[in-house]
């Protein structure tokens, strides 16, 4: 019995689990895909199996706990992050089975408590002797099948069963003829700008705003008119108070009844009274509906479907469809009699009230000056609660979230109207036992790597008795993995607008630096040079600091005295092919004119106002990558109109303002009083007419003048707040040395240059190293300094310490690893090169999040400091695995240059795969503590956000597929067959693909909200089959010297 508990709970076992859990979330994302949500989730994500997966993982998790006594003080942050899952299951099960989440929608000066679920429910309801007895189940239903499912509820003493039959996508339903059929009328009826079907059975009606179509129905009382049909003696009539009009298709005749009359009710005839039209599609004795699936190509859109169940009933059994969206809506009430009691049945989401009302008293939606496009929107609510005697006012934004009882309801999107707004509703008892895990989680990791009897130090302690040899494999590779993440840079741009560009570099480049020098007040109030605000709207727009030659300040400039000349460029930067499309762009164009986005006809109406309504109007959890990149590329042209009309240069202070605001040029001209509007105009128009004066006779001392005056009336006015002459060269000076930028290649080059000698070294012992050891170690020192000092100016024209947000973060990090790597190269030649290249990885990752700097006083939801870090953090991880990646392909190499005879030189080959095997053990380990935190922060940062922590999205999904494998493969060691360096360098080099899958392939062949997909997806590359060609042939020829003895 030992035996097989040994077995069962075994880490074979746990690895074998973890990589089948890998997998089948993997699968899910595909079948997400192609079949959509609510499919993937019916038969992966929330199947009973998988939850059974997920529980055994954790009970062989605690048995291991127990075999291997991690609860020892020695193993105590190990013990800490194993059992963080133990609460994050935990956690995850709660809020799976006892949390509650779905959407408010309330209009203006209205109060709502009803939520409509997330979920779907199969709901059905009976009325018996005046009592409605009612049951709902959750119920996901899947596209391909495996859909079965039975219930039963009471009914006043007696058992309703209902039973699952059919699902049918695009369903509709149709009128057929059948031996047991009952007369039945189907017909087309339209009106208004829409148009349905309507079925009536004897002894039926159907209402519209104006009238009731009435079969062999009882009389009714209403002030609505009524078009009765009526059957007798087997042929159907019909009648009305008004005339009738009536226009036979086949024969092409029109007429007309007169009112009171009855007349025979025929098909291939079309029928209007009023602004109605109908058109009878059945007419029979023996009709029945019949839904069935609409394949036509015009129904592919069509997103209603059906849930067919057969219902039983005190002997009695009825088919009945119930059609509706699934999750996220509620479904059509379908009405059976059955056994003479009266059913309801429904698919779709169920009805929830809150024990209070929320009342919107304003919803507010900005948007870009002279725009349409949404800028930022709030919500301004009263929770009103009768029971509580409590009514709390509240504004709800983005970031911004309303807690109250136990509920917490997000800013999700609003109505088209802009008169109401649609809130998501969370009530999740399961949080605080999730983000204690993350805590743990966390915590555990960190001082794992601290801990001196961790398996991390223990690997550290194993390397560094051989320090000249590979070691300085972490770093070569490290340092590859960092030039091909770089290497898809942008490429030069070749643009054929020679004229305009001729004439904006006629713009005098001292004078544009010398508007550089102007100051201007930022959208959070801080003045600070135009030269900063031009070089944070050029890398924007364009993502670079310059453009065809022309500096960021001269781009401003030009751009607002010369805009008619921009707006043909190609400045804005967009990628998504399918907005290319939609522009009218090549799909190899990087950049659109201005132009471009505005239809050359008509109205010249904006061609992404749609697009962008439609992505504002959505949660910001659904928002898939094309709408994310319509926000960004939308803002991107409010951006340049706010250039060209100098909206963005808010440089005139108001005299005598005690809120100390300054104001953009023509803004001013038009809020100040006469006498201050009058001494703005002659100083703006001055200075525009000296620029004319420039560009035609290329003297710009008049101009110099106009802007000096400009600045004297900036003193005057605004000095109050204005900073001191020092800061202001400060800023200037640090945005033109670029010192972080510059500073990347030095410390990337040095540590590889570095790290080529030490390699070398390794081929030749006898090489000697000495003098460009010196050489780096004066460089990085170097290099350190300028890093401090900029941390230092940076600091100064701040006024705050430079580690506030995620791109001060990363650069102060980056300060650390250099001063470690000085402090310890006299221990250590390979950690000076070590950390000269992490640091130099570190400011590139930096880097990515600063060339889109944020210029404008926006709210969108992506803008936090917690997601920099969680995006900062997993890209980190991500270099340590690609590392992992390339140190197992070379460790294979290593195998294959193995003689099959024992000799001196396999003696020192198997010594430099062991310790290329514990490095890349260390820098997996590394890795995967980087990405496990960094997936978990992005989590809690999506839960304050939007209430959803976990969504399995692709990305996210993936990022879980990558974690669950390395955590698999870091755990080879405990099963001897497996804990050899062969398989661990196999391992490590395939594994790296799911990183490729997490980071690329999510982005271009699978749908979701971070995904690029939209149509058919992209080819794969030629080279990816290369590539797998290459790594299987080195795997083979490696394989049959894979047995050496590792002494680790």
């Amino acid at each position: 019995m030992d035996f097989v508990l040994k077995q069962v709970f075994s880490m074979k076992s746990a690895i074998i689990l973890l990589l089948f859990f890998g997998l089948f979330s993997g699968v899910a994302t595909f079948i997400e895909n192609d079949f959509g949500v609510e499919t993937s989730w019916a038969l992966i994500y929330t199947s009973w199996w998988f939850e059974l997966l997920q529980v055994a993982l954790c009970v062989i998790l605690i048995y291991n706990m127990i075999r291997y006594k991690i609860y020892t003080l020695d193993k105590l942050p190990s013990f800490l992050f194993h059992i963080s899952f133990i609460f994050i299951l935990i956690g995850s099960g709660v809020t799976r089975y006892f949390g509650f989440e779905g959407s408010l929608h309330v209009r203006n000066g209205m109060l709502e408590n009803k939520v409509v679920s997330s979920d779907a429910f199969i709901q059905a309801s009976a009325l018996k002797e005046g009592k409605t007895y009612s049951y709902a189940k959750p119920q996901l239903i899947s596209h391909v099948g495996g859909n079965r499912f039975s219930f039963a509820f009471d009914v006043g003493g007696d058992q309703a069963a209902v039973k699952f039959k059919e699902y049918l996508p695009n369903a509709t339903a149709k009128v057929v003829d059948d031996a047991f059929g009952v007369p039945m009328i189907s017909m087309m009826l339209s009106g208004y700008g829409e148009s349905l079907s309507v079925v009536l059975k004897e002894g039926e009606t159907y209402e519209t705003s104006e009238y009731i179509f009435s079969f062999n129905a009882k009389p009714v009382q209403s002030a609505k008119e009524i078009i009765a049909f009526t059957l007798e003696e087997g042929k159907f009539y019909f009648s009305s108070k008004s005339k009738i009009a009536w226009f036979k298709m086949v024969e092409n005749k029109r007429g007309e009844y007169e009112a009171n009359t009855k007349e025979d009710f025929i098909t291939g005839q079309l029928y209007t009274i009023g602004n109605v039209n109908f058109a009878p599609r059945y007419i029979g004795l023996k009709g029945k509906e019949k839904v069935i699936e609409d394949k036509t190509p015009m129904a592919k859109g069509n997103a209603t479907s059906a849930v067919i169940v057969d219902v039983s009933f005190k002997g009695e059994t009825k088919e009945v469809a119930m059609f509706g969206h699934g999750k996220g809506s509620q479904g059509a009430p379908t009405k059976e009699m059955i056994a003479g009691i009266p059913f309801i049945f429904e698919w779709g989401s169920q009805i929830f009230e809150l024990p209070f009302d929320i009342k919107l008293n304003e919803f507010q939606l900005d948007r870009y000056p002279g725009s349409m496009s949404p800028m930022s929107y709030a919500s301004e609510v009263e929770v009103v609660d009768t029971e509580k005697g409590v009514h709390m006012p509240f504004r709800i934004y983005m970031n911004h979230v309303l807690d109250y009882r136990g509920f917490r309801f997000f800013q999700s999107s609003y109505d088209t109207d802009e008169k109401g707004t649609i809130l998501s509703v969370n009530n999740d008892p399961g949080k605080i036992p999730t983000y204690f895990g993350y805590f743990l989680l966390s915590l555990g990791l960190f001082l794992n790597l601290l801990n001196p009897k961790s398996r991390f130090r223990k690997l550290a302690s194993m390397v560094q008795r051989d320090m000249t040899k590979m070691k300085s494999l972490f770093l070569a590779l490290f340092i590859g993995l960092s030039l091909m993440h770089s290497s898809g840079l942008q490429a030069a741009t070749t643009y054929t607008n020679e004229d305009y560009i001729a004439f904006l570099k006629q713009y005098d480049v001292k004078h544009a630096d010398q508007f550089g020098r102007l100051l201007a007040q930022s959208a959070d109030g801080r003045i600070k040079p135009i030269d900063t605000i031009s070089t944070e709207l050029l890398n924007k727009i364009y993502g670079g600091s310059t453009f065809e030659g022309m500096s960021a300040n001269q781009v401003a400039l030009s751009m607002m005295s010369s805009p008619a000349e921009w707006q043909s460029l190609p400045i804005i930067k967009v990628f998504h092919p399918e907005l290319k499309k939609i522009i009218g762009i090549a799909e190899n164009q990087k950049y659109a004119s201005f132009n471009d986005f505005f239809e050359k006809e008509g109205d010249h109406a904006f061609k992404l106002t749609k697009y962008s309504e439609e992505a504002n109007r959505k949660k910001p959890a659904l928002r898939n990558q094309f709408d994310k990149d319509i926000l960004k590329v939308d803002e991107r042209v409010n951006i340049c109109y706010m250039v060209y009309t100098g909206e963005v240069f808010k440089m005139i202070p108001k005299q005598n303002d005690l809120s100390k605001r300054w104001f953009a040029p023509q803004e001013a001209v038009m809020n100040f009083s006469k006498q201050e509007g009058d001494e703005v105009r002659a100083l703006l128009g001055g200075y525009f007419e000296a620029i004319s004066e420039g560009l035609e006779k290329s003297s710009w001392e008049s101009a110099n003048k106009a802007l000096e005056k400009l600045q004297s009336y900036q003193e005057q006015y605004g000095s109050e707040i204005i900073p001191s002459e020092s800061r202001i060269k400060a800023e200037i000076f640090f945005n033109h040395a670029k010192i972080f930028d510059r500073l990347t290649p030095v410390y990337l080059l040095s540590g590889l240059v570095l790290l080529c000698f030490i390699f070398a070294k390794m081929i030749n012992p006898a090489l000697r190293i000495v003098t460009v050891t010196k050489i780096v170690f004066a460089i990085n020192f170097m290099a350190f300094l300028a890093h401090t000092g900029g941390l230092g100016l940076r600091w100064y024209i701040s006024t705050h310490a430079p580690w506030s947000d995620g791109y001060e973060s990363m650069i102060y990090i980056a300060w650390a690893l250099a001063l470690a790597g000085i402090f310890f190269s006299r221990q250590s030649v390979v950690s000076l090169a070590l950390t000269s290249i992490l640091t130099g990885v570190t400011l590139f990752v930096a880097h990515l999040s600063w060339m889109d700097p944020q210029i404008t006083n926006l709210v969108p939801v992506l803008k936090s400091y917690w997601l920099n870090i969680h995006v900062s953090v997993i890209t980190a991880s991500y270099g340590f695995f690609g590392l992992c990646a390339i140190l197992g392909l070379f460790t294979l190499i290593l195998f294959i240059l193995r003689d099959k005879k024992t000799s001196k030189r396999n003696q020192e080959i198997d010594r430099n795969i062991i310790e290329a095997t514990r490095i890349n053990e260390m820098a997996m380990i590394l890795g995967l503590s980087l990405l496990a935190v960094g997936n978990f922060l992005g989590g809690v940062w999506a839960n304050e956000s939007w209430g959803r922590y976990w969504g399995w999205d692709p990305k996210e999904t993936w990022a879980l597929v990558s974690i669950l494998i390395y955590a698999a493969i870091v755990h080879f060691r405990f099963v001897p067959k497996l804990s050899t360096p062969f398989v661990f360098a196999v391992a490590s080099t395939v594994a790296f693909s799911s990183i490729i899958m997490t980071y690329f392939g999510v982005n271009f062949y699978l749908s979701g909200m971070h995904s690029y997909a939209a149509g058919d997806p992209i080819p794969i590359p030629t080279f990816v089959y290369y590539t797998v060609a290459i790594v299987s042939l080195v795997i083979a020829f490696a394989y049959p010297k894979r047995d050496i003895t590792k002494t680790a």
